[in-house]
Formats: structure tokens, C-alpha cells, sequence
């Protein structure tokens, strides 16, 4: 696929048939078919370009831009640039509420998680977290948002590492409160729910592990690849995709058995992963190979 220079996280529109691909240095959003693999446009945004979520329901994308401290919003339709929301200092994870119609933003550079009203484009309430956070995922369920709190901030030239960067906050969706601190481990880095089981997996990026939450304690720890970064859940079946970017490769985790049944070799640095809630299909961005692996639906890759 032609994804662009640095292809970082990226998100599927279902309906439409698209993927859409940020550019980390670019600040592009790259939209491809998946039917094809063709390029079918490049939305210019500007900045420096993070997670994406598409709203199945709406049709809207929403792109975090960490330098400009915005939650862009494009239509999936015409990939029109809709509307620049400020949400504070280095937005990183992203996760939308489809439900609620709101979206929950991480500020590494203030610590805090950012709920956003997708109706308004207006700034709710601001939730502190453990320093740093990155990944932030949501139980549509039980409206519990979860935030990654890494512990690594990007400063010129590189990283600043705070050692308590070792937790997963847990906030009530519906109200903000903070319910739980979660130790996971060193830096974890994403996190995802699985509103299906209950459970949470975070990738622990110090640990080379994935710690599997349940009832606000960690149940189990596997062990995957280096530097373990984007994670997703198949629609269809019971296998959690967890990138490794410091192994190139992609592990495939049996969520009912809590084993890895397969690691596939990808692209070099492997970031985000993002997979078609219609097909299964799943795609992985490789930022320093600027390409994206696709993996079969279905089955194991």
C-alpha cells in the first residue's frame, strides 16, 4: 500500500471501505480502499500526526496532532477537513465514545485524560492521570475509560523517562471521578478493552509483556516481543494483535487462553494496528519501512 512517509496509527471506515493512515512528520492523513490498495487521497493537515478513530456511526475521523495540540476532525466521505478542536499539550491515545457521541483524549505534556463533546467540538472536563500518559481505550459497556500512564515524555532530541510511569487509571466514563490506579509495570505504552470479557490489555513496554487486567488487578502477564506499541482486538474471533516495534513483529494472542499462537514478521517499527470491525481484516503500520502489513481475516495471520 501507498500510506506515506512515516505511517504511525491509522483507523477503518467499514461503510466506506477506507483506511485512513496518519503521518507522523508528515502531518498527511493518507486514505487508501481496501478493496485495492490504492491511494484514493491525501488530507493535509499539518502538525505532527498520532492515533486515529473513525466513528462508524457518523462518519467522522479524529485524528490527534501532538505539536499542534489539536483533535482534527475530517469527514470520511469527502476526507474534508471538518473542524480543529484544542484540546491541550501533546494529545497522544484517542478513543471514541459511539454511544455517548464523545471522545477521550491523553495529554502527555499535562498528565491528564480530556473528555471531548463530538457534538459541540467542546472540551468537558479534564482528568488527571499518572504522568505521561499515551494509550487510552474505553469498555463501551460499562462506560469505564482506561488511560496508560507511560511515563515518557518527548522533548527535543529524544525521551524524558519518569520511573512512575508503571499504572493504568481507571476513570468512570459517565462522570470523570478517578476509580482505580492499576499497577501494570514499566511504561506501559497502549492499552484496549474488551467490553466482551471484561478484561483490559495493556502493553507493558519495559517488561516486553502483556499485562491482562480483570477486577482492577493484573490476572495474568505474557510475554511477547520488544517494546510491545499498538494492540487490537479481532471482531470475530479471540485474538489479540499486539505489535512489537522493537522486534518487527506482530504477536497474535489466544485472549481464552491468554497464550501467543503465532508471531508474524511485519514491517520495521511496527506502531499501530488497526482492523475492519466488518471484514476482521487487520492492518499495521510500519513507520520506519512507511508501509502497512495487511493480515487475513478469519483466521490466524
Amino acid at each position: 500500500m501507498d500510506v506515506g512517509p512515516t505511517p504511525h496509527f491509522a483507523g477503518v471506515d467499514a461503510r466506506l471501505h477506507k483506511l485512513f493512515v496518519s503521518n507522523l512528520a508528515a502531518g498527511t492523513l493518507t486514505v487508501v480502499s481496501t478493496r485495492t490498495g490504492r491511494r484514493l487521497a491525501t488530507v493535509h493537515l499539518g502538525g505532527t500526526l498520532h492515533t486515529v478513530m473513525v466513528d462508524q456511526e457518523t462518519g467522522r475521523v479524529y485524528v490527534t496532532d501532538i505539536q499542534r495540540g489539536l483533535l482534527d476532525v475530517v469527514d470520511a466521505r469527502t476526507d474534508a477537513v471538518l473542524a480543529e478542536i484544542p484540546v491541550g499539550r501533546l494529545p497522544h491515545g484517542l478513543v471514541v465514545s459511539q454511544r455517548r457521541h464523545v471522545a477521550w483524549v491523553s495529554l502527555v505534556g499535562q498528565s491528564q485524560a480530556v473528555e471531548v463533546d463530538l457534538r459541540t467540538d467542546r472540551v468537558l472536563r479534564r482528568v488527571p492521570t499518572g504522568p505521561n500518559p499515551w494509550g487510552v481505550t474505553l469498555n463501551s459497556r460499562t462506560d469505564r475509560v482506561y488511560v496508560a500512564d507511560t511515563g515518557i515524555l518527548p522533548v527535543p532530541g529524544g525521551f524524558r523517562i519518569n520511573p512512575r510511569g508503571d499504572s493504568i487509571t481507571e476513570i468512570d466514563g459517565r462522570t470523570g471521578r478517578v476509580l482505580a490506579t492499576i499497577p501494570v509495570g514499566p511504561h506501559p505504552w497502549n492499552v484496549v478493552a474488551d467490553p466482551r470479557n471484561h478484561r483490559v490489555y495493556a502493553g507493558v513496554s519495559g517488561a516486553a509483556e502483556v499485562a491482562v487486567i480483570q477486577g482492577r488487578r493484573v490476572v495474568a502477564r505474557i510475554p511477547v516481543g520488544r517494546t510491545p506499541h499498538g494492540l487490537a482486538l479481532a471482531p470475530h474471533a479471540p485474538w489479540l494483535l499486539v505489535n512489537n516495534s522493537g522486534s518487527n513483529t506482530t504477536s497474535v494472542i489466544n485472549t481464552r487462553t491468554n497464550r501467543v499462537v503465532e508471531t508474524v514478521a511485519v514491517g520495521r517499527q511496527p506502531q499501530g494496528v488497526a482492523v475492519d470491525p466488518r471484514t476482521g481484516r487487520a492492518y499495521v503500520e510500519n513507520q520506519a519501512s512507511a508501509t502497512v502489513t495487511v493480515l487475513a481475516p478469519g483466521r490466524r495471520p
